[in-house]
């Protein structure tokens, strides 16, 4: 959801690049527009990206910018290996689907009976649950960060550890869905045992060998090196740092490959010829809820529509890494981007690629016709201001993001930092934010109070809670005070008052500062710990508080002192 929400409302601050290369350049070819989208990277002074595309079963296009060696100006090519980060779930997935497809694994096995090291957490945990990121179980990779352990070697057994120590799952499984790292980690396991190979070596058997994809490889050891392999590199405005990989563990990362080799399997997704139409489709169907809504996932893939085209997509970073893989069935559209540096998050090419590649096709002029008349414009209506200033204040669309609404004369505004958007005034409580064809819909409680905002874009719509910024003194910060512990993780933190502003310390590391938000909220600027959520007893003192992000939510840090 976090993905989906960020990608809707990216338009408040930065239009689509699409938008600006289409009506730039109508009379460039697809590869010229390509070429346009990543001129920016084409140099050999930096690291760089690797890119292909396939259509109708064809190569459209394929190129490499950068360099896979910035100690030693190596450029890459091609046949260039690299660290694909989340990549590998989709190849996890098709694991799967083969093995279903042999009637050697079935979506419906639980999976403490293929990994009983597993604990009994009261109900079935099935291989599905795994597949479609239902699970409820806890992700290794945010535990870890908590803790600062994460950059220490991971394997499978650290993994298991960690969901030994786990008390319960964080929601039922199938009731709703959230992507971890382990859910495919676990499914590589299953490959194990069920097949009494390293899940690396039936990889390579029965996947990378059948398609000729002769150079990859999933890697189970985190010291292991390959010839012509892209170094990944994380970048800071004053250098390039080394990005730092320590998993010795396959299935949600680990996988290294090239464009030359990941062009074999994009043209199969679209002929089928080696692995069939039918693995595919498995592979790309979105698994349900309990409840028969739909989950958002299919086998290794997030299913979610992009520039107006639904298909499916994989991308993420990693130690610097990033790789970007879509699929588009109807428009016979697949492509990949692969990055070994951070600087621009590779999922931010996808909108651009499906928009050169599937934007609709010109119609052939026609016999002409007396003029049309215009569209009619929505025409704006006058609203009282005191039902304006009713609307006034803070709305959170989702965790990091505030909107601010205001009122200037007879019109509301919407601002993000350091932007501001005039809305027109459609109804007395529909409002539109033409830039971008969002519109606002104000809602009140019982009470007659506004509690709340619709954000409707693209078909999809979002609620904004009204919210109240706080700003205590530091007298009220005191009662925050204190040490807290949670002995599932074996994880301390202290909260401390230092000058006017709280921090948050885990043992042996930096502090983090906390920033007020609402009442008894804080938020920071850390990855591992974006908010905090203080809670209180009957009496209304604090006795503890959450990490308020979904992998970790369920896990609560009692007071101590």
């Amino acid at each position: 959801m976090t993905k989906t929400v960020s990608r809707i409302v990216a338009g408040l601050i930065l239009l689509p690049l699409a938008a600006f290369s289409q009506a730039a350049g109508q009379a460039l070819t697809p590869s010229q527009q390509m070429d346009k989208l990543f001129d920016f990277w084409n140099r050999l002074d930096q690291p760089g990206f690797a890119v292909v595309v396939v259509q109708d079963g064809q190569v459209a296009y394929r190129n490499v910018f950068g360099l896979a060696c910035q100690e030693h100006a190596a450029a890459i090519t091609p046949d260039t290996l690299f660290n694909t980060a989340t990549l590998a779930k989709v190849f996890t997935g098709m694991a799967v689907a083969l093995l279903e497809k042999q009637g050697k694994l079935s979506l419906d096995d639980d999976v403490r009976k293929l990994i009983p090291e597993l604990p009994d957490y009261g109900t079935p945990l099935k291989v599905r649950h795994l597949v479609y990121q239902t699970s409820g179980l806890r992700d290794w990779l945010s535990v870890l960060q908590l803790t600062g352990r994460d950059r220490e070697e991971v394997t499978i057994d650290k993994v298991l550890a960690i969901l030994k120590a786990q008390k319960k799952l964080v929601f039922t499984p199938g009731d709703r869905a959230q992507s971890t790292n382990t859910n495919s980690d676990l499914l590589a396991e299953v490959v194990k045992r069920v097949t009494g190979k390293p899940f690396s070596e039936w990889a390579w058997e029965n996947i990378f060998k059948p398609l000729k994809m002769t150079r990859t490889q999933f890697r189970d050891n985190y010291r292991s090196i390959f010839d012509n392999e892209a170094l990944s590199y994380n970048f800071t405005r004053s250098e390039y740092l080394r990005g730092i990989d320590t998993l010795s563990l396959a299935g949600s990362h680990s996988l290294f490959t090239s464009i030359a080799d990941l062009v074999k399997w994009l043209i199969d997704i679209q002929t089928g010829r080696v692995v069939g139409p039918e693995i595919y489709a498995k592979m790309f169907a979105e698994g349900a809820l309990n409840d028969g809504r739909p989950s958002g996932f299919g086998y290794g893939v997030e299913l979610s529509a992009r520039a107006g085209e639904r298909g499916v997509y994989q991308d993420g970073e990693w130690a610097g890494s990033g790789a970007l893989f879509a699929n588009f069935l109807e428009g016979k559209l697949g492509f990949v981007v692969l990055a070994n540096w951070d600087y621009n998050p590779v999922g931010g090419f996808a909108e651009d690629i499906v928009g050169i590649y599937l934007k609709p096709s010109l119609p052939a002029p026609a016999p002409k016709a007396p003029p049309a008349k215009p569209a009619k414009a929505i025409k704006a209506v006058k609203v009282k201001p005191a039902t304006l200033d009713a609307y006034a204040g803070d709305y959170r669309l989702r965790p990091g993001l505030l909107l601010s609404i205001g009122r200037e004369g007879g019109q509301l505004t919407v601002s993000v930092p350091g932007t501001k958007f005039t809305l027109t005034t459609v109804s007395e409580t529909e409002f539109q934010l033409d830039a971008i064809g969002a519109s606002l819909v104000f809602q009140r409680s019982k009470e007659g109070k506004v509690h709340q905002f619709i954000w409707k874009q693209g078909g999809q719509e979002l609620v904004a809670p009204r919210v109240v910024m706080v700003k205590p003194t530091p007298k009220e910060l005191e009662e925050y005070a204190g040490a807290y512990e949670n002995e599932e993780i074996g994880l301390r933190y202290a909260v401390e008052l230092r000058g006017e502003a709280l921090v948050l310390t885990p043992a042996g590391r930096n502090p983090i500062r906390l920033a007020p938000d609402e009442k008894d909220r804080f938020v920071s600027n850390s990855r591992a710990v974006p908010t905090l959520l203080f809670r209180r007893d009957g009496q209304n003192r604090i006795s503890g508080f959450i990490i308020d992000s979904d992998p970790v939510r369920d896990l609560v840090f009692k007071r101590t002192t």
